[in-house]
């Protein structure tokens, strides 16, 4: 598989479905395996949508080792593999003062891949996010995942089998 080096082109959409969870985490996986340097990724849905699952195939694809943990109530977890992953979770914080505090901003430097799950708590593209996965629960083990990314990354995931 090939990391990118950056992104390039426009924008595109990815709907898949999951019939699992480790479907989901795969997924996931796949998306991190692909993933550049300076990656942000937003991620919405409702509780129980799969989104920490989804994080921990990301950062297994990055080459995490540690094991991966929803960061709910201590607001950010940071794991060390092949990039650097800053994992937020915004689900308590209420505003972007508070999100600013946390020091999300100060992550996005280039250099690693931000993850902020409860994305949809702030004002859409204050991130400038490059990804946006929205997880839907559409049956007890099912799950639908809307990817919209840089057309680059969609092509690449297409190849890869993942749609």
């Amino acid at each position: 598989m090939k990391r990118l080096d950056r992104f390039e082109g426009g924008r595109a959409q990815l709907v898949l479905k999951s019939g699992s969870s480790s479907q989901t985490e795969h997924m996931g996986r796949v998306v991190g395996e692909c993933i550049p340097a300076g990656t942000v990724l937003a991620l919405t849905g409702g509780l129980g949508a799969g989104k920490t699952v989804f994080v921990k195939g990301l950062c297994k694809g990055l080459g995490v080792r540690d094991r991966v943990l929803s960061p709910t109530f201590i607001l950010l977890e940071e794991y060390r593999g092949v990039l650097p992953v800053y994992h937020f979770d915004l689900y308590r914080l209420k505003g972007t003062d508070e999100v600013e505090e946390i020091g999300v901003l100060d992550a996005i430097d280039g250099t690693n891949v931000v993850v902020v799950e409860w994305a949809d708590r702030l004002p859409p593209g204050w991130l400038g996010e490059d990804i946006v996965v929205n997880l839907e629960v559409v049956g007890e083990n099912e799950r639908r995942l809307a990817l919209e990314a840089p057309i680059d990354l969609i092509e690449l995931l297409k190849r890869e089998k993942l749609s």
